[in-house]
């Protein structure tokens, strides 16, 4: 669905759950990619990996492991060897 920012604007205007949908909307996502920041300069690549199964457990294996790797912000090689070792861990 398009709708044009005049006409998104107006309907914020006049519909007051629309406007409070829309900013919980964007605090969710500012919330999301705040975490994922502090994640991305915080955590080992290891913990990334392992969140990231924790958070999405069915998507892993829908998904091309270079895509996941991109997502993590690490190399597809460091991926495959994370993967080696967190599978012997009981």
């Amino acid at each position: 669905m398009l709708i044009s920012k005049a006409d998104h604007l107006g309907l914020q205007a006049t519909i007051p759950k629309f406007r409070k949908l829309i900013e919980e909307l964007k605090a969710k996502s500012f919330d999301a990619s705040q975490r994922r920041i502090l994640s991305n300069i915080s955590y080992s690549a290891e913990e990334k990996y392992l969140n990231f199964m924790n958070t999405y457990p069915n998507i892993f294996y829908r998904i091309p492991l270079n895509m996941i790797a991109s997502f993590l912000g690490v190399s597809r090689e460091t991926l495959s060897r994370i993967r080696k070792r967190t599978s012997s861990i009981p």
